[in-house]
């Protein structure tokens, strides 16, 4: 099978994850993978670093008549049975008018992993572009249920659920948490951005006590950046925030960490975090609003708080924080239910069954 992924991101984050972890799987398993990306640096070194030189292309989406000829051009060249598998809709649509323009179009599947919780939109140009796909998956009962709430026209018989999954990678960091005696570490891990509720932490950190410390792993705009320092240093938290940047390799780091946070204010369509906290055996503390909530048993693998309630958020961990037992034990669930409900051997069964799929 010739499996190609349109990647069209600026910047590394949770769905360039999942295709770098489906390239790695199906390159494993002898099938032919490509990638085609717009060319910027932060997204290739990943796939370069992982043996997967990217493909270039404009990726413009709708305006975009280059990027539709070339890529059809490319995909005559290829043999069948071919899939081609995008993450968004503005590549979606490259890939079908690519596949109109193909001399046999029918050795082309085009299937469309959906990363986000919003709801469809539902204008002419929308409804055909659902009708074109051949498949459209979604990695949580949330972000379809938000998809659907605009009650697009789309064949059920199209739509699926996969939970997405932890690929074992082979990076290692260099990195850890570096710890005192008798302090709890807190960690962060992803973009620094609004939605992201990096605020509320920073807040809840002001209701925690001395023991507790918070590393934060990620990078964002300055202006996203600086004024939750600057609120750190009004609140007097500070000292107890250590901000790491970028760091490779972060299940390494993760491991490293007491308890996991991962406070969103936006819904999250799945939440790769919460389950990479998770696969490291680390109990983690995540808002309810979306797929955290379909992938965490409250007070069991992990704990549940309202989004945007530093209260609500510092309670949770000052919970889990005095209590060493309860943390290991918990950890222990968490690491548990990312091995049997979310094992990647079972979502690349079924990512197969859609791709093979007639």
């Amino acid at each position: 099978m010739n499996v190609v992924h349109l990647v069209s991101n600026r910047v590394w984050g949770g769905g360039e994850q999942y295709v770098l972890g489906l390239c790695r799987a199906f390159d494993a398993d002898g099938h032919s993978v490509a990638v085609v990306t717009r060319g910027y640096k932060d997204v290739d070194r990943h796939f370069v670093s992982a043996g997967f030189m990217p493909g270039k292309l404009t990726l413009k989406g709708r305006l975009d008549f280059i990027s539709p000829i070339v890529f059809a051009r490319v995909l005559n060249r290829m043999e069948a049975p071919v899939v081609v598998h995008v993450h968004n809709f503005k590549d979606a649509d490259t890939a079908v008018r690519a596949r109109r323009l193909m001399a046999d179009p029918t050795k082309v599947r085009i299937v469309m992993t959906r990363h986000l919780a919003k709801a469809a939109k539902t204008g002419r140009y929308a409804q055909e572009l659902y009708g074109a796909l051949d498949a459209l998956i979604f990695v949580s009962e949330t972000a379809k249920k938000e998809f659907m709430s605009s009650s697009p026209v789309i064949d059920p018989s199209k739509v699926h659920v996969i939970y997405n999954a932890i690929v074992p990678s082979p990076e290692t960091s260099a990195g850890e948490c570096r710890r005192e005696a008798g302090k709890v570490v807190l960690l962060y891990a992803g973009r620094i951005s609004p939605e992201k509720g990096l605020e509320v932490l920073v807040r809840a950190m002001a209701l925690l006590p001395e023991s507790i410390c918070l590393f934060v792993a990620g990078q964002g705009r300055s202006r996203d950046v600086v004024p939750l320092m600057e609120l750190a240093r009004a609140l007097g938290v500070d000292g107890r925030i250590e901000w790491l940047g970028h760091v490779d390799g972060i299940a390494a780091l993760m491991s490293t960490a007491d308890i996991g946070v991962v406070p969103t204010t936006a819904k999250e369509a799945f939440g790769l975090t919460v389950l990479e906290f998770m696969s490291q055996g680390v109990p983690v503390v995540a808002t309810c609003n979306g797929g955290p909530a379909e992938i965490i048993s409250d007070g069991v693998d992990g704990m549940l708080v309202p989004p945007s309630d530093p209260e609500a958020l510092a309670k949770a961990i000052a919970g889990l924080a005095a209590e060493p037992e309860l943390r290991k034990s918990m950890g222990a669930k968490a690491a548990e239910t990312a091995d049997v409900r979310f094992s990647y051997d079972n979502f690349y069964r079924q990512i197969i069954d859609v791709y093979t799929r007639q």
